[in-house]
């Protein structure tokens, strides 16, 4: 399956801009439609009239014309929940089945988890989610692509759902952050030739064991090797509520990131 339909979260915070760049980069690349979605939601003794029309047009209309210079169909939305309570997340989730990649912005240092949006999205939408970080820009996303690998679920889809953006990819290379047990990557042969069925010829790593977090272990390395995008899992541990909490790993990577980060749940 290609990227055809992209959705972008649009809101009235400065980065808004980086993600609507990110969308249409990936647009101009893969022939994609973007749309870029308001949410308006209130909650009890709260108006729904809090983000103002005018707000909405100005970044509707900045989608519009960014699109058209490079050559991009977009389009902008608003949906509204007509029933107090609920909020953002449950409406952008809904939103998001009918598309093919869900572009978000980083949220704001000090979030509390358990309101993350980007984690409810990750977790909840079905889709894959692209995050662009609050700073820095970001002129080219996937030439240069760090998969977080591990024999599971999550990095699986993950990895598959990103497959169009690793045939295009200049350089792939398959990363993991070993226990004190593993050290080679042997075990990966069936993994490569999978690949390279797809025509991806990846590089393989394993970053040894250290006293940093993996999520350091992996921004170190992105950064070092000065890669554009990292796809990964967003694992949920055992127990934990549907569409409320990820792994450790990727919620440091989320909360720290200094890439754009692809995940899928």
């Amino acid at each position: 399956m290609g990227i055809k339909d992209i959705l972008v979260y649009l809101d009235d915070s400065t980065p808004c801009e980086s993600r609507i760049d990110a969308a249409l980069t990936l647009a101009k690349a893969y022939g994609a439609r973007v749309t870029g979605l308001f949410v308006h939601s209130f909650g009890y003794y709260q108006p729904h009239y809090l983000r103002t029309e005018e707000t909405m047009v100005s970044i509707g209309t900045t989608l519009q014309c960014r699109a058209e210079a490079v050559g991009v169909k977009a389009g902008y939305r608003c949906v509204e929940s007509g029933v107090v309570g609920v909020g953002v997340r449950e409406l952008l989730i809904r939103e998001a089945h009918l598309s093919d990649l869900v572009v978000i912005g980083q949220e704001p240092p000090g979030t509390p988890r358990s309101a993350s949006l980007v984690e409810h999205l990750v977790t909840g939408c079905g889709r894959a989610v692209l995050t662009i970080p609050s700073a820095g820009v970001f002129s080219s996303i996937g030439n240069r692509l760090l998969v977080a690998w591990r024999d599971g679920r999550e990095a699986t889809r993950a990895m598959h759902d990103a497959l169009p953006i690793l045939k295009r990819a200049e350089l792939v290379t398959l990363v993991a952050v070993a226990s004190e047990e593993e050290g080679d990557t042997s075990s990966w042969e069936p993994l490569l030739e999978h690949l390279g069925q797809h025509g991806i010829t990846p590089k393989a790593a394993i970053l040894p064991h250290s006293t940093a977090t993996p999520a350091d272990n992996l921004l170190n390395y992105a950064c070092d090797g000065g890669y554009d995008l990292l796809v990964m899992g967003a694992y949920s541990p055992v127990g934990s509520r549907r569409g409320s909490k990820i792994g450790a790993v990727a919620g440091q990577i989320l909360r720290e990131m200094t890439l754009p980060v692809f995940m899928s749940h």
